[in-house]
């Protein structure tokens, strides 16, 4: 268990002692005023090497999750463009074209707020747990999206399967 040495300047009070991981819940950031006995002044918390660590990793943490949700931005793309190629195809017998097109407005929607919200946690650097999870739970919706668009695309196609063979039997 790591040690409750640390102390934190938060809304010009001192506040402490924690460990390095229960300063980083409380918003430990690399220009907060830290210090622990033994200490001769108080110093920012980038200048303690194991706080600094800290930053480290949850920057390269956040980097691989934005990279992550990236390429899952990605996959949605190429699932919209087959889509459309088989709109394409199909634009006489699709009924239900206007339903698509909302749906993919709606991904395109999602798409843009996710891609937005990858954008402020880039700038960031820091741990945002409230905007981790937004985009966690962004990432479910669209895969639920998709998992919707899906079986919609499925009726669709069973639709156009028996409206060859209707017209097949009618011939």
């Amino acid at each position: 268990m790591e040690e409750k040495i640390w102390h934190m300047e938060m809304n010009k009070q001192q506040v402490g002692p924690f460990s390095i991981d229960e300063l980083l819940h409380k918003g430990l950031t690399g220009e907060s005023l830290v210090w622990k006995e033994g200490m001769e002044k108080w110093i920012t918390a980038k200048e303690v090497s194991e706080m600094a660590a800290a930053f480290d990793l949850i920057k390269m943490k956040n980097e691989i999750e934005i990279d992550t949700f990236k390429f899952m931005a990605d996959e949605n793309a190429e699932f919209r463009l087959q889509i459309e190629r088989l709109e394409k195809s199909y634009e006489e017998l699709l009924d239900e074209k206007s339903g698509i097109n909302a749906i993919l407005k709606a991904m395109e929607d999602k798409d843009a707020e996710l891609r937005s919200q990858i954008d402020l946690l880039k700038d960031s650097n820091e741990e945002l747990p409230n905007l981790k999870l937004g985009l966690t739970v962004e990432l479910k919706a669209l895969e639920d999206e998709k998992v919707e668009l899906r079986s919609k695309l499925k009726q669709l196609f069973n639709n156009l399967i028996r409206g060859i063979a209707v017209e097949k039997e009618d011939e």
